[in-house]
């Protein structure tokens, strides 16, 4: 028998509302995960959390479209199944609806373009935690099959996954697996009824017929070009001008492939991804004069006009509230 220390470390719950997406993108404990908020207006995220043994539960609910970045920690599979989604979704290039299986860990980095509404069900495995040889070698099946980023599966299969998740979840909230006399077992059982319910459901995947597999999308390695281009302060283009001549590509060209692609103008993707570099700057403790000038707003007063209509407060408010943690932290410091 378990003692209950260990018991409990092994199952928990735990939800949380994020007001930015930078604690949003936290949520994912081990993951490298960057999120930069691309539709104007104020951010709300939430996640609900919930674990046992070596798999583990979140649902996440954005109401923005994000561009998400990162990798998934080692021996770990990851994937996710909407609950809602409409608009432009992206997973790693690839066309996304609503009953498609996203797979965060097929690649050794990710990139998921989610749309302006979005809930999804992710589950994830860390394989050497699982409970049993069995789920291990179940575990590590599935990782080796699910190689590419999208899996569309059929309305019923994807109905089948929202199911058996949400089955999951309420046996974990409702304390199913908390008896410790018959602890192990059915962690093991569970984990067996998740993992062999995906596998059902992919079964015939790769073998999809041409109607059901992912669609590449050209624009999509524009994008990336683009985003590497405005990581650094040194190299980030500030115009579509700028742009057309440091890709060498018309504006035409360049306009029709975000459109395409993320379903959102090149310019204001720009401008987009620069106001978030700037929030990340204020939240850091840089001033407002120096964040804006760093990332190539000079005229401060439209700067703090376009960045109030984005994130939904003015530059100095961020810059005061973060300001005031870091000082609370200074004086107050954890033990």
């Amino acid at each position: 028998m378990q003692n209950s220390n260990v018991l409990q470390a092994s199952v928990s719950a735990s939800f949380c509302v994020s007001s930015n997406v930078e604690d949003q993108a936290r949520s994912f404990s081990g993951w490298g995960l960057s999120y930069t908020q691309i539709s104007d207006g104020i951010f709300r995220g939430s996640s609900a959390m919930s674990a046992a043994g070596g798999m583990s539960f979140l649902v996440e609910d954005l109401n923005k479209k994000i561009l998400q970045r990162g990798t998934v920690p080692k021996n770990r599979l990851a994937i996710g199944i909407p609950l809602e989604l409409e608009g432009h979704s992206r997973m790693c290039g690839e066309q996304s609806t609503r009953d498609a299986l996203h797979v965060f860990s097929c690649y050794s980095e990710f990139e998921f373009l989610s749309p302006e509404r979005h809930i999804v069900a992710n589950v994830e495995f860390d394989i050497p935690s699982l409970s049993s040889d069995l789920t291990q070698q179940l575990g590590q099946a599935l990782h080796a099959k699910l190689l590419s980023p999208v899996v569309l599966l059929t309305a019923d299969a994807a109905e089948n996954i929202r199911q058996l998740l949400r089955q999951a979840l309420g046996s974990i909230q409702a304390g199913e697996v908390l008896f410790p006399e018959q602890h192990k077992e059915r962690l093991s059982l569970l984990e067996r009824n998740v993992l062999y319910g995906i596998m059902e459901a992919v079964a015939d995947f790769p073998d999809l017929t041409s109607e059901r597999l992912p669609k590449p999308n050209k624009g999509w390695d524009l994008v990336k070009r683009v985003q590497q281009l405005l990581q650094n302060p040194d190299s980030c283009v500030l115009s579509i001008s700028e742009l057309c001549i440091e890709l060498n590509l018309s504006r035409r060209t360049i306009q029709y492939a975000f459109e395409n692609a993320i379903g959102t103008n090149p310019a204001k993707y720009l401008r987009a991804v620069r106001l978030n570099h700037v929030r990340h700057d204020l939240m850091s403790g840089l001033s407002v004069t120096d964040a804006a000038i760093r990332w190539g707003f000079l005229h401060l007063g439209a700067f703090a006009h376009d960045y109030r209509v984005f994130f939904g407060e003015l530059p100095s408010a961020t810059a005061k509230r973060y300001g005031y943690a870091k000082t609370l932290m200074a004086h107050h410091p954890a033990d």
